[in-house]
């Protein structure tokens, strides 16, 4: 070690606090950098696992394989590890689906489970030839249903076609008049016990005709589905092509391990991460180097007097340069290490969310490998030298005399620092001097106003972002009331019945309520008096027309007329503390006017507004016509015939190309709808702009003659709506109506959604977070660096009488001044760019201006504090020492 080197780390240790908030500044910085490459990295694992899961640990297989090419597979240097299933054939089942009708079994040992994606949900891996593991798609999807324990017996055989045998990617082949299906070719039958099942693996094709079981293999087989791992897992392209196998390569897996013909991906994932590293090295570079000017401006005299004795430039800048890797040495390590641990509790607060996204139960959780610590060490090294290496360049520029005499430092003139004289009515002497000083030292208070603009630009903004997205989010795209949706077609009700159907579906675990209805949507005229203004503003107001006869009173609307069961409907007017007398009068049925404030899109102002359509506990009538049913035949469409006649096309039920045309005077059939009041808070079971709501046990009065709606759509809400899902699936079945309907879980949907939102949030005021910590540390770093080369000034202000009050005045003072100065400026711009984000969102969605106010509060609260503290900190040592001796030290 140099007398430089040894120059350097005492004038390190003199200046103990700038050196420790510089380490800071450097720890934060090697912290988010490291962050990026270890989120990178763990992304990167977790799409390994999550291929594992989904698709099995192997690098390429072999379908349809005979015993010479297993046994080659098996001896092969290039091969690590394979795994095989034998193919025993399959066996028809009592599937409803109808491109599904056959069990696919395959013989394969419990290694191949652990390796492929066999996850079992119930039961065990079979363990005897006569014991049989089933999916679980085979009664969610072909309706065909056992328990554990059961005995199966199975006509096992082969699929052919022409003499040709078929296999699990060939789709089943319907026949038809023109052309002959397939066949099952019968062989041998064989005797199983369930006894588990498990989820649909990915081996199976979604188009392939058989459900795929598993049992163990026994020694008769002739053809085998293999997977292998090799060696050297970026050889397997060439050994593939080599070898001649029918089957396919793993190019996920291999991919995502960092092995593929196409960098698509590593290009997207590592461009991404250097965008991120790259703005975090700039704003690094912009606040540490302000440490490392602060210690050379200070140091200045001390070069000066090196110079003098034969100091070259360059043992200068080296000087400086180790100044530099000193400080890196102990910030940079605990960088890593922060960084680690940061992202690795960040993870393991959200990764669990990533399981819902993805649909697997894997959560994302932190992954270090060596080559991302290598590089986020590197990086950090380079924007920490290039950080000292600026201000080194400058020192090395003035000259021995210069930098004795610090001529440089002190080119102040008297008008620079001249103040008014309101300024020594206002605040007195204390705060002259305060703004004299700030006066005179404006270049090195710069870096710190910079830091504390650039904290609350980047906080108010990302708050606006966040808030104008949140709610624009929220108004169009609604979340909605229910967890759970089955929809049922017609002709479901043939051997069950709607009302015995919710009653069973809501005694499930979890179900809280349920309720169904069936919707008509009509085009009908609303009288216009009965519109709210918000609405007449809005949306294009278009006068309604029946048959040809235009209504200048009336708003053309489309409304749903649903009827819900009666249950949910009498539940409904007690909540309003309605009379159930007059809405269930068949005499003269009464709707509930249901007014959902759904967002409307005005096509002159290209904007959504969301809006009420009617008036509040207005009652009125509105008009509308419906189509007459026609026996044997349904609606098709409105036409107009050669002479210029509407009519309405009806298709008959059994032929398609079968139709009648009735003039629409006669297909077309007039009502009149009564509500009684308007809502706004529609329950769960409803959704629509506009609704009229109805019993189920007064559709015949409402549309005594027009066709009826078949259609039924079932609303629930569940406390745990993935297991209720599950058990909705037995009841369906057990009511005999398994397979007419898709059950929808809406809240797993939406949960994903929420993930995603707050995936982002995480990490976008993490980076916030980190970048105000490097921005505070570098105003306490320069703050209190400065305060403490003020000692002496402080000292003789001290001794010719300045009082401890007015010395305290004088700090507060410049505390408004530095805060003051970023507020001024920080600010407007933050407001600026609140406005172009509005203007942003406001190009899609109709919305108002608003600062985020509580961002502001604490941005204000936050600079002012930072500051104050900082000065306090620094103060209160320098409180301590003796006037004399402050002023007698040269050692600043």
């Amino acid at each position: 070690m140099n007398v430089f080197h040894k120059i350097t780390l005492q004038s390190l240790k003199r200046n103990k606090t700038r050196t420790v908030v510089t380490i800071i500044g450097i720890i934060l910085s090697a912290a988010m950098i490291c962050a990026v490459t270890t989120f990178a990295s763990s992304i990167q694992n977790y799409l390994v696992q999550y291929t594992i899961y989904n698709n099995g640990d192997w690098h390429a297989n072999a379908l349809d394989a005979d015993q010479e090419t297993k046994t080659f597979l098996t001896q092969a240097d290039e091969v690590e590890s394979l795994v095989w299933a034998q193919q025993y054939g399959y066996a028809l089942t009592e599937s409803v689906n109808e491109y599904k009708p056959y069990l696919y079994l395959l013989g394969a040992n419990e290694e191949f489970a652990k390796t492929m994606p066999v996850h079992i949900t119930q039961g065990r891996y079979p363990q005897r030839q006569d014991e049989i593991l089933l999916p679980l798609h085979l009664f969610s999807n072909g309706g065909v249903k056992y328990k554990i324990g059961d005995v199966v017996t199975l006509t096992l055989g082969k699929r052919m076609i022409d003499g040709v045998p078929l296999g699990q990617n060939n789709p089943f082949i319907k026949g038809d008049e023109d052309e002959e299906g397939e066949t099952f070719q019968a062989e041998r039958q064989q005797t199983f016990t369930v006894v588990g099942f498990y989820e649909r693996p990915n081996f199976e094709w979604h188009s392939a005709p058989g459900y795929t079981a598993l049992t163990l293999p026994d020694e008769t087989g002739e053809k085998f589905d293999i997977y292998y791992k090799m060696k050297h897992p970026n050889e397997v392209y060439s050994f593939t092509k080599e070898c001649g196998f029918a089957g396919s390569i793993h190019t996920d897996l291999l991919t995502f391990s960092g092995i593929s013909q196409y960098s698509g991906f590593h290009s997207v994932l590592y461009s991404l991460a250097a965008i991120v590293i790259a703005l975090i090295m700039f704003g690094s570079v912009s606040l540490i180097y302000n440490a490392f000017s602060i210690s050379v401006s200070e140091r200045t005299k001390q070069f000066g007097l090196l110079s003098s004795i034969g100091a070259t430039k360059k043992q200068l800048r080296r000087a400086v340069l180790f100044e530099a890797l000193a400080v890196s040495s102990v910030g940079i390590p605990l960088g890593i290490l922060s960084g680690i641990g940061g992202i690795g509790v960040t993870l393991q607060i959200i990764g669990h969310r990533f399981e819902s996204l993805a649909e697997v139960p894997i959560p994302l959780r932190v992954s270090v490998s060596p080559i991302s610590v290598v590089i986020a060490i590197a990086v950090a090294l380079i924007t920490v030298l290039i950080s000292a290496w600026i201000p080194s360049r400058r020192a090395t520029k003035v000259s021995a005399v210069e930098a004795i005499r610090q001529t440089k430092d002190i080119t102040t003139r008297g008008k620079d620092v001249k103040t008014s004289k309101l300024t020594y009515r206002l605040l007195g002497l204390s705060g002259v001097l305060a703004a004299k000083h700030y006066k005179r030292n404006r270049k090195k208070y710069r870096a710190t106003v910079l830091s504390l603009f650039m904290s609350i630009v980047l906080f108010v903004s990302t708050a606006s972002f966040t808030g104008y997205l949140t709610s624009s989010a929220g108004g169009v795209l609604n979340r909605s009331e229910y967890d759970l949706y089955l929809y049922f077609h017609d002709g479901t009700w043939e051997n069950a019945d709607p009302n015995e159907v919710l009653t069973a579906l809501k005694s499930a675990n979890g179900v809280q309520d349920g309720a169904y209805e069936r919707t008509y949507v009509r085009y009908c005229g609303v009288p216009t008096s009965l519109l709210t203004e918000a609405y007449r503003e809005a949306a294009e107001i278009n006068p309604y027309s029946q048959n040809g006869e235009v209504w200048e009173d009336h708003t053309g609307i489309s409304i749903s007329v649903v009827f819900a069961d009666d249950e949910a409907f009498r539940g409904l007017l007690k909540k309003h503390r309605l009379n159930e007398t007059d809405y269930t009068n068949p005499e003269s049925p009464l709707a509930l006017a249901i007014d959902g404030a759904r967002p409307v899109f005005n096509t002159e102002t290209e904007k959504y507004r969301t809006v009420n359509l009617l008036k509040e506990g207005k009652s009125g009538t509105v008009q509308g016509i419906g189509t007459m049913p026609k026996d044997g035949f349904y609606v098709g469409e409105e036409l107009t015939d050669e002479n210029g006649n509407r009519i309405v096309r009806y298709f008959a039920e059994d032929d398609a190309e079968k139709y009648v045309d009735v003039p629409a005077k006669e297909a077309y059939l007039p009502f009149a709808l009564d509500f009684g009041t308007v809502v706004y808070d529609h329950p769960f079971f409803i959704s629509g702009s506009l609704v009229l709501l109805y019993p189920e046990s007064m559709l015949s009065e409402v549309f005594p003659k027009t066709e009826k709606n078949e259609i039924y759509r079932y609303y629930f809400l569940s406390s745990d709506h993935a297991q209720t899902a599950k058990e909705f699936e037995t009841i369906l079945y057990d009511c005999g109506i398994f397979g007419k309907t898709t059950i929808h879980d809406v809240a797993a949907e939406e949960e994903e959604v929420r993930n995603v939102v707050l995936i982002i949030r995480v990490f976008a005021y993490g980076f916030v977070v980190l970048i105000s910590l490097i921005a505070a540390a570098n105003v306490f770093n320069t703050i209190s660096t400065n305060i403490s080369l003020r000692r002496r000034e402080f000292a003789m202000l001290k001794s010719v009488g300045m009082t401890a009050g007015g010395f305290n005045r004088m700090m507060i003072y410049e505390c408004l001044l530095y805060g003051s100065r970023a507020l001024l400026w920080g600010l407007p711009v933050s407001v600026g760019v609140t406005y172009l984000i509005y203007l942003s969102v406001d190009q899609g969605f109709d919305t108002q201006f608003r600062l985020p106010l509580s961002a502001i509060g604490i941005a204000v609260l936050s600079v002012f504090a930072v500051v104050f503290v900082t000065m306090m900190y620094a103060l209160r040592k320098i409180k301590k020492e003796n006037p004399i001796d402050a002023m007698k030290n040269e050692n600043l």
